[in-house]
């Protein structure tokens, strides 16, 4: 434990640092939301894969796993499919058109303020009760690791706080990059795991049949695991804004088109580490399956492992925020209420509202725990 406590040190100061790099990168509106429209290819797509990963796709893909079998990853392609119809339906239309929110393009449609500012506190209410759902997975994490988990999911959201309130979109991809990077790696070390400690046979002979068919349920279950994920990529305000960011019309179009492909790994691993929980720890709960398996490896394997499901969560929560922010300051402050505002000063906006609505959604997380 205390290694793994080490492991997670090193990785939220690292996660610190690079907010503080970023700080001269957002003092304006247009660099704090989208860090001047620099995303180029590599970090776009790992925006994209970051915010995606997230809970859902780690621990909710174990869990699916483990009641499921590899028919889990269903819920994971669905997130894939999101991205190829966001690229082919939205992407070109909002990068030339400049659209940075769903509020923007409401606005330009149908010519209406009040469509607008109302879709815009729509977003910001549903927003702040993702972040704090995340907040809440962040908390069963350090639940599960037998340590306090009000503090630990307190010290994790301060973190996001902080590197999105100093540096915004250009901390939320660099940082991104980071987490993609660690998750994957991670993942990868849990199934060579599995594999050497002959997790894949021990699958074989505790699972029944149906854990290695690929629609172990009926068709109303499959339409329900995968088409909402796939069309809500469709009216994601954190795509717009991933949008709203890159370089060039080029990176919009085809970063979610990668991402999507990259994607797959990451749906197909947590589901086969949820089916070894499952044939290891028949009767351990779903939900805590992946940190079953986790506390089980090396020392610094779990640490590298509880790290990525940490940053999960982060990647999650971190555009999350800045699309709260994007909704607040560009809907309903600039352009609804303060049209003469300066760049500068939106931006000193932008960094408060960060900060005060990552700590509502801290405190919406924790009034549930």
């Amino acid at each position: 434990m205390a290694i793994i406590i080490a492991v997670l040190i090193i990785y939220i100061v690292g996660m610190l640092a690079i907010g503080f790099m970023g700080k001269k990168s957002s003092e304006s509106m247009n660099e704090f939301l989208t860090a001047g429209r620099s995303g180029g290819m590599f970090v776009m797509v790992c925006t994209y894969i970051g915010a995606h990963v997230g809970n859902g796709i780690v621990v909710g893909g174990a869990q699916y796993g483990a009641d499921y079998g590899i028919g889990g990853i269903w819920y994971g392609l669905g997130a894939c499919l999101s991205y190829i119809l966001f690229a082919t339906v939205m992407s070109r239309l909002l990068y030339r058109n400049g659209y940075l929110t769903i509020p923007d393009l409401i606005r330009d449609r149908y010519q209406s303020k009040f469509a607008s500012v109302l879709m815009a506190v729509l977003n910001i209410c549903a927003t702040l009760g993702i972040m704090a759902a995340q907040i809440m997975a962040g908390a069963a994490l350090f639940s599960a690791l037998g340590l306090n988990p009000t503090l630990g999911a307190v010290v994790l959201a301060i973190v996001v706080f902080i590197y999105c309130s100093i540096s915004g979109m250009w901390g939320v991809m660099m940082t991104d990059s980071i987490q993609t990077v660690v998750i994957f790696f991670s993942t990868i070390a849990c199934i060579v795991f599995i594999a050497m400690s002959g997790g894949f046979d021990a699958m074989s002979a505790a699972l029944p049949e149906t854990s290695f068919e690929f629609v172990p349920f009926s068709g109303e279950q499959l339409v329900m695991m995968l088409i909402p994920g796939a069309l809500n990529g469709l009216i994601s305000g954190a795509a717009f804004q991933r949008t709203a960011s890159c370089k060039d019309e080029k990176v919009a179009f085809f970063a979610p088109i990668i991402a999507a492909f990259a994607l797959i790994p990451f749906v197909v691993m947590p589901v086969i580490i949820g089916m070894y929980g499952k044939a290891a720890f028949p009767d351990a709960p779903s939900a805590s399956i992946l940190f079953e398996v986790v506390l089980k490896m090396n020392p610094i394997l779990a640490g590298l492992m509880v790290a990525a499901v940490l940053s999960a969560v982060m990647s999650t929560m971190d555009i999350g925020l800045l699309n709260v922010t994007a909704n607040t300051v560009n809907d309903i402050y600039y352009k609804t209420l303060n049209p003469s505002a300066s760049q500068k000063a939106l931006g000193r906006l932008s960094a408060m509202v960060t900060m005060v609505s990552g700590i509502i959604a801290l405190a919406l997380g924790l009034s549930v725990l």
